[in-house]
């Protein structure tokens, strides 16, 4: 069986692994324009699943399937990590951490928008890049059991909700659209990675007629 051409091998290859997750906050979506932070480090990652919420209608006609039609929804990300500081949790879910005290007070607060960064091994030693532009942080699920003879680390899961920027990039010279996820292969013709985790990957944004 022959290769697709344009395509390199190492594309194919499947992925062993995970790190590097970063997050920035975003201080402005709007159509034309997109401000994120400077990412910094969220957690040691151990998983991270992604689950698309799609929806599609079937029209018939003629006794048969005309047409289908697919509308896209959010993305739900569940990251496993080892933990998170409370002060950054506070920030990402919207609460308040005293800084003074220590102490993290969840009262119910908004959680703003983050921009979500992180890198899958493949088998060939070169990484697969994702970055989610705009999503929002629930409280994570913890868990505590006592101590017994054998050690049972517990991990936090947090569930993250990625959807569609308000901002309109330049994708392509006829295509200005929102974005819901980025993806790139390091071993990839021209794809660079060197500023993935130091600034958030977006094109460029789309400038709208006053």
């Amino acid at each position: 069986m022959s290769e697709n051409p344009g395509y390199d091998a190492g594309e194919y290859r499947p992925r062993v692994g995970l790190d590097s997750l970063y997050v920035a906050e975003i201080t402005t979506d709007e159509l034309a324009t997109y401000t994120p932070e400077t990412p910094v480090y969220l957690a040691p990652a151990a998983e991270a699943t992604q689950a698309s919420t799609v929806n599609s209608e079937t029209i018939y006609a003629d006794d048969q399937a005309y047409e289908t039609f697919t509308t896209k929804g959010e993305t739900v990300i569940t990251l496993t990590v080892t933990n998170i500081p409370l002060g950054l949790l506070a920030t990402l879910t919207g609460q308040y951490f005293d800084e003074a005290t220590g102490v993290f007070y969840e009262y119910g607060g908004v959680p703003p928008y983050f921009a979500l960064m992180f890198r899958s091994l493949k088998s060939n030693g070169a990484y697969r890049y994702y970055c989610f532009p705009k999503c929002k942080f629930d409280l994570p699920d913890e868990s505590a059991v006592t101590r017994g003879e054998t050690p049972d680390p517990q991990m936090l899961e947090i569930t993250v909700h990625a959807i569609k920027t308000t901002a309109k990039f330049v994708i392509a010279e006829d295509i200005e659209d929102g974005l819901t996820r980025i993806i790139g292969d390091e071993d990839s013709a021209d794809f660079d990675p060197s500023t993935w985790f130091t600034q958030v990957p977006v094109p460029e944004v789309y400038e709208a007629s006053v």
